[in-house]
């Protein structure tokens, strides 16, 4: 068996990464008086706050706004240059425990005057500045505030660059609103610039949207800010396909939904309806429901190297919902306040990711005038199958790690469930292997109770109503191999006992030492005998356990 601490992804080094260092999939977009610089850290498993040093010389002189925290991708934005001049910089992460600073090597790049290009406002009236010259390019010169609706792209092939400048939206309207609505037939293109919500427009404003439109869109070095109730920074409504969202800082402060079933709330919402969609290399920070949604159907949509760090205000609320079949998540980082990833449709592929999350109980079920309870406590899901339509779908190579804290002033933690299985297809056919699975909690004495009162307990493999009966012959529901469970409570769990075809093979149960082993302790709960039985004849592990207890 192949034990694994990390998948090998985390530990493994290219000679291009170990050339260029901390500095890796380097992006620059540059335009007339700006420019947009990305990078990620050469290790998924590391953070740290960064900035961008620059100047016309090589002595530099300016440098952008520190990052207010530690991440893993990093998106700072240049503004106010000259144009036609060139540019020296330089990247910088400072470690996050001695701030002592890594520069990158110094660069240029050369800023230049976009030929042709439409200017705003100074050749369109508005807002709303109708965008319907077909093939054209379209230029922000200034920043921009409106009282409603900001940009609409109505004719195709049309691509505004915002020039770094900032854009208001919705400053003063009862209406829903966007910052910039695509409406044409043909592509749209989105680039570089700060999308603001202002102070007062209708629930589900949204700073860049397109509506029941399956034309090709890209999106890229654009950064959001948004806040009021059920507001979205990105969202395709109805139909999306050959979409390319990339190199972006897509945030949300809002805290306010309608209710956490349907529509929720999400920092990005593609309802696919087409192939060729593509999610990498961005950052997603805050909101209050899911991260990223992504349902629908469609062919060839790859979500990667993406930083996510959401915070779930709202049960049912993930960093990644996967509905869409076919899906191809892979190599992201998850360091939310919330659940993982949500898995619900066929033949999604979920592999080298890595997930280390933590979670409240202070969660609000619905709106104040509806909501049954305030509070509500639920294990915290890592990556979760869920629903009878979770098939054909493999899990390998991640990294899920979730820890239980003890209360603080602000919160009340609740359980960890790290690879958390509720699939009731008994023929589902679904594959978990070389994973590594950690489920901790500080408590040292716990408390197992029913849903919306959970209590205090981790388990890395938890099954969730696995009683749908036995599988055909040579099929399963689950086949768990070759991955390694960390714990330093519960090994495998479930609500009750299991009946369905599970097969936990050739898998590495290790007790963790920090924090301790909790009293009485044991590596099973409600599994039943039979699943029970299965595991110990399995060929798996259990190791750093003594000796009288039962493995």
């Amino acid at each position: 068996m192949r034990t694994l601490c990390l998948p090998a992804l985390l530990v493994a080094c290219s000679a291009l990464a170990a050339e260029r260092g901390p500095f890796q999939r380097e992006w620059l977009h540059v335009s007339e008086t700006s420019a947009a610089i990305y990078w990620q850290l050469d290790d998924i498993r590391k953070e740290a706050p960064s900035r961008v040093e620059y100047g016309k010389t090589k002595e530099l002189g300016s440098a952008t706004e520190p990052t207010p925290g530690p991440r893993w991708a990093h998106f700072h934005r240049l503004k106010g240059l000259e144009t036609g001049a060139t540019y020296h910089y330089r990247l910088v992460i400072f470690d996050p425990k001695t701030a002592r600073p890594t520069k990158s090597d110094t660069l240029t790049f050369t800023t230049k005057k976009a030929e042709n290009a439409i200017r705003i406002p100074q050749e369109v009236k508005g807002p709303p500045f109708v965008l319907d010259r077909a093939g054209a390019t379209y230029l922000l010169t200034q920043d921009v505030t409106a009282d409603g609706q900001a940009f609409v792209i109505t004719a195709p092939n049309v691509t505004l660059d915002l020039d770094g400048h900032t854009l208001v939206f919705g400053n003063n309207t009862a209406e829903q609103v966007s910052g910039v609505l695509a409406k044409n037939t043909g592509k749209a293109t989105i680039c570089n610039g700060h999308i603001v919500q202002g102070a007062k427009s209708k629930a589900y404003s949204t700073a860049v949207e397109s509506r029941w439109r399956a034309e090709p869109t890209e999106i890229f070095g654009i950064s959001t800010d948004v806040h009021l109730p059920c507001a979205y920074p990105v969202k395709f409504l109805g139909k999306a396909a050959n979409v390319h969202i990339h190199h972006n800082h897509l945030a949300s402060r809002v805290t306010e939904i309608e209710s956490r079933h349907y529509p929720g709330n999400d920092l990005l919402r593609l309802d696919i309806a087409g192939g060729d969609i593509e999610v990498a290399d961005n950052l997603f920070t805050g909101g209050c429901h899911v991260g990223l949604r992504l349902a629908g159907q469609g062919d060839k949509a790859e979500v990667h190297h993406n930083d996510i760090r959401h915070h779930m205000r709202y049960v049912n609320g993930y960093a990644l919902a996967c509905s869409c079949p076919g899906l191809n998540v892979h190599h992201n980082r998850v360091t939310s306040m919330g659940r993982g990833a949500h898995l619900t449709g066929p033949d999604i592929q979920f592999h080298d990711n890595y997930l280390d999350l933590v979670g409240h109980a202070d969660l609000d079920d619905m709106p104040a005038k509806s909501r049954p309870f305030k509070t509500i406590r639920v294990e915290l899901h890592g990556i979760k199958f869920e629903g009878d339509k979770v098939t054909n779908c493999k899990v390998t190579g991640n990294y899920c790690r979730i820890v239980q804290k003890l209360p603080d002033k602000e919160w009340d933690y609740v359980p960890a469930t790290p690879l958390n299985i509720a699939c009731y297809n008994p023929n589902a056919m679904n594959e978990i292997a070389d994973n590594t699975f950690v489920a901790l909690t500080e408590y040292r004495k716990t408390r197992h109770g029913g849903y919306g009162a959970s209590g205090q307990w981790a388990c890395p493999l938890y099954f969730v109503g696995m009683d749908k009966g036995p599988a055909e012959p040579r099929k399963w529901s689950a086949w768990i191999h070759d991955n390694r469970f960390i714990s330093n409570d519960l090994f495998v769990g479930a609500t009750g006992p299991v009946n369905m075809t599970v097969r936990i093979e050739k898998n590495a149960f290790t007790l963790a030492s920090a924090p301790p082993p909790t009293e009485g302790r044991q590596p099973f709960w409600k599994l039943g005998p039979a699943v029970e039985a299965a595991i110990k004849a399995g060929g798996n592990r259990f190791e750093g356990i003594p000796p009288n207890v039962e493995r």
